[in-house]
């Protein structure tokens, strides 16, 4: 799950074929459409979207994770 950073309105999610290029990510879904006011939990009621990953161990499959969160760039106004 992606949370989302801080509220405002979502701008834009850079760095997605970045994100999708790491090694065993099998999915990204950024499901919050553009321009739309967005709060961060527990005040807001949704996720910026979630990332799937698969590996041969959980700290592989975590490690997938991050490096492919850190890939992208939040943009909120």
């Amino acid at each position: 799950m992606l949370p989302v950073p801080r509220p405002g309105v979502l701008r834009a999610v850079e760095g997605r074929t970045e994100a999708a290029a790491t090694p065993g990510l099998t999915g990204l879904s950024i499901t919050i459409p553009l321009g739309q006011r967005v709060s961060p939990l527990p005040e807001g009621d949704r996720y910026l979207g979630f990332i799937f990953a698969e590996g041969d161990t959980q700290d592989q499959v975590e490690q997938t994770l991050g490096v492919a969160r850190e890939r992208l760039r939040v943009v909120i106004q």
